[in-house]
């Protein structure tokens, strides 16, 4: 990875957006989706579920990806993996803001929102 980027996370989530809407159109959801689903961002209790349950299995991978964390014998750790796994974890997190019928922008101001506040909390 080159390590330059111009993407916002704006920029993002409006990719992964896409890709959801395109799951949409193609059926890939229609086993749990709500009958109003149809595009996105949308409040969808059945698959922001569904993407809770998904995060909790990509944050298993990360665990396996380093497993150091295991025992002080234990070194197994595949850098790219992990770092692949991280990246899954907030693609879905972007996947669960927006079947809880929130935008890029909302999820941006809220992110820097939080951080403020603690930032503030901590006193930097």
């Amino acid at each position: 990875m080159s390590g330059k980027t111009n993407k916002t996370l704006n920029d993002l989530f409006n990719q992964q957006k896409e890709n959801q809407n395109k799951m949409l159109k193609d059926g890939l959801y229609d086993m749990f989706k709500s009958n109003y689903t149809t595009s996105i961002p949308v409040d969808d209790i059945k698959l922001m579920s569904y993407h809770i349950q998904q995060l909790m299995s990509e944050i298993g991978e990360i665990l396996d990806a380093d497993k150091r964390w295991k025992n002080f014998r234990n070194q197994k750790y595949n850098e790219n993996a992990k770092l692949e796994e991280i990246a899954d974890c907030f693609i879905v997190l972007m996947n669960v803001t927006m079947f809880s019928g929130f935008d890029g922008i909302q999820l941006t101001e809220a992110i820097e929102n939080k951080l403020n506040k603690v930032s503030n909390r901590i006193g930097v």
